[in-house]
């Protein structure tokens, strides 16, 4: 990569990290293009290059934060922790994001957008199902789960969170001290109970 796309690469984050730390805790329709490039430090029209409007710059924010998440997530997924770690590990994860999402932040993410579920439903189906199914057998290996949870019954539950965020007036009643519930439900409610 020479000088010239390097550049490019690092304004483009500069802006995807100044917009994620502005989204999470204001509503994104206050949010207005300049600002976001003031923020940044680069010129308006830098944005409008790279992303072409506001709206796609949201959608970017949300898989670009998705993707670093889903990094850690595996890493910790493959690790040689016991089952158990992993599984406290995760809770950790799940409530500490719930809680850097206030529930302005929460709304600035199109969930009724078709090409944004459809995102989060394929990540979902190729990151997430297939590693916590690993995290299923490890846990059954160890003696820490006992019965079975099949795939299909997870694909099942995690799709119906999908369409519940996408329905506008569940979304909307979606504060953080909910998400955590439905994340707390999610890791022990299937997984096992939390001790």
């Amino acid at each position: 990569m020479n000088g010239f796309e390097k550049r490019r690469q690092q304004k483009k984050k500069q802006i995807l990290h100044s917009l994620t730390d502005m989204i999470m805790t204001r509503n994104f329709k206050e949010i207005g293009v300049r600002e976001i490039a003031q923020h940044a430090g680069v010129s308006p029209a830098s944005i409008y290059n790279f992303f072409g409007n506001k709206e796609v710059l949201a959608k970017e924010v949300f898989y670009y934060q998705m993707d670093e998440a889903g990094k850690d997530f595996i890493n910790m997924m493959n690790s040689d922790l016991p089952f158990e770690d992993k599984m406290n590990k995760m809770y950790e994860v799940s409530v500490h994001n719930q809680e850097s999402l206030n529930s302005e932040g929460m709304k600035n993410f199109m969930f009724e957008d078709p090409a944004f579920k459809e995102h989060i439903q394929q990540y979902a189906h190729t990151v997430i199902i297939p590693e916590v199914m690993k995290l299923i057998e490890q846990g059954k290996a160890e003696g820490k789960v006992t019965g079975g949870v099949s795939a299909e019954a997870i694909m099942i539950f995690m799709n119906g969170i999908i369409a519940m965020m996408g329905n506008p007036s569940i979304s909307e009643k979606l504060t953080v001290d909910l998400r955590k519930e439905l994340g707390n439900l999610f890791l022990y409610g299937i997984l096992g109970k939390k001790e």
